[in-house]
C-alpha cells in the first residue's frame, strides 16, 4: 500500500505553526493539515505510522517538566522533520516514541536534582549518578542499553538545537554505556526449546486441521445470532465433531450444544484458532511479524505438477527492513501445505470484507481495527499454551506444553523465525545431487527467508553454521583423520592435523561460543563438514561459484551450489560414506516402485544412483 507523500518542509507561519511530520511519508487517509504543529501540547505520530500493526502513538509534552518541554520540543521536531546533525539519519517513528519514554524518564531525574539544574549544567558527575539510577530502575542491561542511547541523542543533535543543551558528552563518564553484552550484530533472540516447539506445532497442526471446522461453525453461528438481534436469548447450537481430543465427554455439552466452560466460548476459541494459525506461518515461513501482519486474504498461490496436484505455495505480504520504501515493497515467500491451510482458516475467520487476515477478531464492537499489534500478537500466541495445557489438565491428557525451569515458557513473535534458522543451520551444509528430497526442501527455506529482501537471515543461519562446524571440526582433530577418503582426503588430513597442532584441543566440544569462534577467526582449517561431503575448501578447485565473506578478506564456499560427485575439494568421512550409501539405497527404491516412473525422471535418477555408487568406489579404492 503506497504512502501519500508530504509536501517538502514549509518555513514557520508563525511561532509554533509549522507542521512537525512536514515531510515524512503519511499514511494512507491523512493530509499534511490534519497533523500536529510545534506549537501543540500532543504530536500524534499515528498519521506517520506506515505499518498497520503499529501502535498509536504519540509524544505528550504535558507528561514532562515544564522546564525541559522547550528542549525537548526542539529535539523531536529536529528529529521528525527538522535540520539533522551532519551525517546522523533520520530515526524511525517508532525509534522517536520510544526515545520519548526514556527522555521523560531522564528529564524527571534531572528535574529532581538539587538546584533543579538545566541542560547545559550537567557534568560528568550527573551523567555517572545517572547511570546508577538505572541500574536500579531498569534490571535488563539491554534496557539500560536504550536509555543511555536516548539521552546520548539529546548531545548528538547539540549542532542543532537552538536552546537548552547537553555540552557534556555522557560517553566521556566511564560509567556510561560499558555493556558486556555481546555486539549488535549478533541476533541474541531466545529459541524456543525443542521441547517446548515440538508439541506446540504438534497442537497447532490439529487445532488447524481438525479443530477448526468446529471452531469456525461456532463463529459463523455466533454472527448470526447477533445480527439477528439481541431479543435472541439461546445459545447458537452446533454438534461438536469427534475430533476433539478427550477421554470422556467435555462436561457440560449435549450432543449439539457446546461446551458451557468459557474455554469454548466464541471469542475464546477465535483466539486460539488464530493463535495457532500465527504460530504455524510464523515458524513455518520465516516471516517477522510486520510481515505477517500485512497478510491479506487471497495472498497465497499454489503451484501445480503436471497432473494438476499442488506441491508448492507461495504467499504473498510487505517486507519493511532492508527496503528503500518505508511504505513496504511486496515480497512472496515459499511456504508448505499447513501454512497454506491456516491461510484458508484465517480467511474464513475474519469477516466478510476485511482486507488483513490478522485484523482485530470483530465479535463484538470494542475490537481494534487494523492489524493486530506487536504486544496482542505476543499475549495471542501466549494464550495458545494457556489454553492447550489447561483443556489437557482438565481432561487428564499428557500432551501439554511443558514448562522450562519450573515456568512457563513465554513466547515471543521474533522467537520463531530465530528458532527455524537455528533449525535450517544445522540441516546438511553439502547438498549432493542425488539428496533429492532434502535438496528441494533446503531450496524451499533459503527461497522463502533469504531471497526476498535484505533481511539479515543469512546472517543467523552462517553464525549457527558456523558453531557447528566448529563443533564438528574439533572432533575430526583427533583420531578420525584416517577414516577419511575421497580426493581432497589427504589435504583434510593435513589441515586438521595443523588445526589440532596449532590449537591444542583434543577434540572435546567447546560450549563457550565466543571461544570458539575466536579458534576459527585465528585457525579457521577451511574444512567444512556435511552429511554427504566434507568440503575441503580451495576457491581454485571448486565448483559452485564461491562467495566473499563477510570481512572481504576470503572466499566462502556455497553448500547448495555444491557437485561433491565432480568437486576436487571433497573428502568423505566414514559418515559421509554411509549418508551417500543411503541415498543410493532410496533411488534403488523409488526406481523400483510401481508405478513405473516416467521414463526421463526415470533416467535421471538411475544416472544419480550410478554416480553414487561409482564416486563411492572410486573413493574406497584411493583410500586403500
Amino acid at each position: 500500500m503506497a504512502a501519500a507523500l508530504t509536501s517538502p518542509v514549509p518555513e514557520l507561519l508563525e511561532s509554533g505553526g509549522r507542521f512537525v511530520l512536514a515531510g515524512r511519508p503519511l499514511a494512507p487517509g491523512h493530509t499534511l493539515e490534519g497533523t500536529a504543529r510545534y506549537g501543540d501540547a500532543l504530536w500524534s505520530l499515528a498519521p506517520g505510522l506506515l505499518q498497520r500493526q503499529q501502535a498509536r502513538a504519540c509524544l505528550d509534552f504535558t507528561r514532562a517538566p515544564t522546564a525541559f518541554v522547550p528542549a525537548l520540543k526542539d529535539f523531536f521536531a529536529a528529529a521528525l522533520s527538522g535540520r539533522l546533525p551532519p551525517n546522523e539519519p533520520r530515526p524511525k517513528m517508532m525509534s522517536i516514541r520510544r526515545h520519548f519514554t526514556e527522555l521523560l524518564r531522564f528529564t524527571h531525574w534531572v528535574a529532581a536534582r538539587p538546584g533543579r539544574p538545566q541542560l547545559a549544567d550537567l557534568t560528568v558527575d550527573d551523567f555517572a549518578a545517572y547511570a546508577l539510577y538505572l541500574h536500579t530502575v531498569l534490571p535488563a542491561e539491554a534496557s539500560r542499553e536504550v536509555a543511555q542511547s536516548a539521552v546520548r541523542l539529546l548531545y548528538r543533535y547539540r549542532t542543532v538545537l537552538t536552546g537548552d543543551r547537553l555540552i557534556v558528552d555522557p560517553r566521556d563518564c566511564e560509567q556510561w554505556g560499558n555493556s558486556t553484552r555481546r555486539t549488535h550484530a549478533e541476533n541474541t533472540t531466545l529459541r524456543i526449546p525443542e521441547q517446548v516447539m515440538g508439541p506446540l506445532l504438534t497442537w497447532c497442526l490439529r487445532i488447524v486441521d481438525d479443530l477448526a471446522p468446529d471452531i469456525l461453525d461456532l463463529l459463523d453461528a455466533d454472527r448470526a445470532h447477533k445480527a439477528a438481534g439481541r431479543h435472541m436469548r439461546r445459545r447458537p447450537r452446533i454438534r461438536f465433531s469427534a475430533a476433539w481430543p478427550h477421554q470422556s465427554p467435555v462436561p457440560g455439552r449435549t450432543a449439539d450444544q457446546p461446551p458451557s466452560d468459557d474455554r469454548f466460548h466464541p471469542i475464546s476459541l477465535a483466539r486460539l484458532l488464530q493463535g495457532a494459525c500465527y504460530i504455524l506461518l510464523a515458524y513455518l515461513s520465516g516471516m517477522r511479524d510486520s510481515e505477517v501482519k500485512h497478510l491479506r486474504p487471497g495472498s497465497t498461490h499454489a503451484l501445480l505438477d503436471g497432473s494438476g496436484h499442488p506441491y508448492r505455495w507461495t504467499i504473498t505480504s510487505l517486507a519493511f527492513k532492508g527496503e528503500h520504501d518505508p511504505a513496504g515493497t511486496t515480497a512472496t515467500w515459499i511456504i508448505g501445505a499447513p501454512a497454506a491451510r491456516a491461510v484458508t482458516a484465517l480467511e474464513r475467520l475474519q469477516p466478510p470484507g476485511s482486507d488483513l487476515l490478522f485484523g482485530g477478531l470483530r465479535q463484538h464492537s470494542r475490537a481494534r481495527p487494523g492489524a493486530m499489534t506487536l504486544r496482542s500478537s505476543n499475549e495471542l500466541i501466549n494464550n495458545v499454551i494457556t489454553w492447550i495445557n489447561t483443556y489437557c489438565r482438565h481432561h487428564h491428557l499428557t500432551d501439554t506444553i511443558p514448562d522450562v525451569n519450573g515456568t512457563p515458557w513465554n513466547l515471543t513473535a521474533r522467537q520463531f523465525r530465530r528458532t527455524l534458522a537455528w533449525y535450517v543451520a544445522r540441516r546438511p551444509g553439502g547438498v549432493i545431487a542425488g539428496a533429492v528430497q532434502y535438496r528441494h526442501l533446503g531450496i524451499q527455506m533459503f527461497e522463502g527467508y533469504a531471497g526476498t529482501s535484505d533481511s539479515g537471515f543469512r546472517a543467523e543461519v552462517e553464525a549457527e553454521q558456523a558453531m557447528q562446524r566448529g563443533e564438528h571440526l574439533l572432533a575430526l582433530t583427533t583420531d578420525h583423520q584416517h577414516d577419511l577418503r575421497g580426493p581432497a582426503a589427504t589435504e583434510a588430513a593435513a589441515r586438521l592435523a595443523d588445526f589440532h597442532q596449532r590449537t591444542g584441543f583434543t577434540g572435546s566440544v567447546i560450549t563457550d561460543p565466543r571461544r570458539l569462534r575466536r579458534v576459527l577467526a585465528h585457525h579457521d582449517p577451511e574444512v567444512y563438514p556435511g552429511t554427504y561431503a566434507t568440503c575441503v575448501f580451495n576457491p581454485d578447485k571448486a565448483l559452485c561459484h564461491p562467495r566473499a565473506a563477510p570481512d572481504g578478506d576470503r572466499a566462502l564456499p556455497v553448500p547448495l551450489d555444491c557437485r561433491p560427485l565432480e568437486c576436487r575439494n571433497v573428502a568423505l568421512t566414514a559418515d559421509n560414506a554411509t549418508a551417500l550409501t543411503a541415498q543410493a539405497e532410496r533411488l534403488d527404491t523409488r526406481l523400483r516402485a510401481r508405478p513405473v516412473l516416467a521414463p526421463l525422471l526415470h533416467a535421471d535418477l538411475q544416472r544419480r544412483r550410478d554416480a553414487i555408487r561409482a564416486f563411492l568406489t572410486t573413493a574406497g579404492e584411493a583410500a586403500q
